[in-house]
């Protein structure tokens, strides 16, 4: 882990291979890697990515927070040192600590339930909530909003089965050589297409907050190893031209990286390139010997994505306006199918 001490906008990588039950012949444990990154220095809104694995039952939690600026942008008190936070900073973190409590709660128990975790947010957010009311009401007047995107693994034999729990429009993903990048969990929002949530970005129906019903959306899913789970807030995947970037962003990265660190380092590097907010991410690798073999496994993956999807959006980027739109599109329909194959199915009244 790595946390420099800086008056500027500062980023952190933690990174950890589980080696310690590895034997010749095996495959070593998980290797996770978190990233977070901020527009101010000291007020970023996004939590740190949360990391966690249960060695014994072969369980994991990976998970993300964006504390929503806009609608929490208000001052929820000062700390000892002065430093003012707002409402949205306050509920990144507070519900990063729920999900945390939930898990270890859920591992001994052996019990995973979307309820189970709303219940967990809601006393933590009703707990630190402050006992004056303000009398400023309306549809943006949340308190302590934010969103979460988690996903808990359980590792079997060739195979990892998740559940995708989410609330708001961080998400969650899945990577294989093969399949590529895939989401698994479904924005909040009344518009669907991934393209257009980039082109657009439509309000969110459903977030995380204090003083407004909101609920946790459930989803399972299982994968053959090996493979890559990921959860990521929109500043890792809002702010680049097509769907397909976010993905070339991680690939390129990792195909250049001499390991875990490094690789995060980079990805820190490239998300600042482009990004106008704060970022976290996390993400567990599984099934893999070492880190040259998961770099050697995506390799061809990364080669097609910059072929057919970065190189067409470099040359665009360079032209008017409509054959960028043009060069975008036509990305899309090229991506979607892969991408979209195991996205979660709107249902009526939002998912539950």
């Amino acid at each position: 882990m790595r946390i420099p001490a800086c008056e500027r906008p500062c980023s952190a990588v933690w990174h950890h291979w589980d080696r310690d039950r590895w034997t010749p012949g095996s495959t070593p444990g998980p290797l996770v890697v978190g990233v977070w990154t901020e527009q101010k220095a000291r007020l970023g809104e996004d939590a740190e990515p949360l990391l966690a694995h249960h060695r014994p039952s072969g369980r994991g939690l990976i998970a993300v927070f964006d504390g929503a600026g806009g609608a929490g942008s208000a001052s929820a008190g000062r700390t000892s040192a002065g430093v003012e936070r707002t409402g949205a900073w306050v509920s990144s973190r507070v519900a990063r600590a729920a999900t945390e409590e939930w898990f270890v709660d859920a591992v001994e128990q052996q019990r995973l339930e979307a309820q189970d975790l709303h219940r967990t947010v809601v006393r933590c957010l009703d707990y630190v909530r402050s006992p004056v009311q303000c009398k400023i009401s309306g549809t943006m007047r949340r308190e302590l909003p934010t969103t979460i995107a988690a996903l808990t693994y359980r590792i079997a034999p060739g195979q990892v089965v998740w559940h995708t729990l989410w609330a708001g429009d961080s998400r969650c993903f899945v990577l294989d050589p093969d399949g590529g990048l895939q989401q698994v969990s479904r924005d909040d929002a009344e518009e669907g297409d991934a393209l257009i949530l980039l082109t657009e970005d439509p309000p969110m129906t459903n977030m995380v907050s204090a003083n407004r019903e909101f609920w946790i959306n459930l989803e399972k899913g299982e994968i053959s190893t090996p493979c890559v789970l990921l959860c990521a807030t929109d500043g890792f995947f809002g702010y680049v031209h097509t769907p397909a970037e976010f993905e070339h962003v991680l690939l390129s990265t990792l195909i250049t990286a001499t390991d875990a660190g490094h690789w995060g380092d980079l990805l820190v590097e490239t998300v600042r390139s482009y990004t106008g907010d704060d970022t976290s991410l996390a993400l567990v690798a599984i099934g893999f010997r070492d880190f040259d073999d998961l770099r050697d496994r995506f390799t061809a993956r990364a080669q097609h994505l910059s072929r057919e999807h970065w190189a067409p959006m470099q040359r665009a980027a360079g032209s008017d306006r409509d054959e960028l739109v043009t060069a975008r599109t036509a990305s899309w329909n090229r991506y979607r199918r892969s991408y979209e194959r195991r996205m979660p199915k709107p249902t009526a009244g939002g998912l539950r």
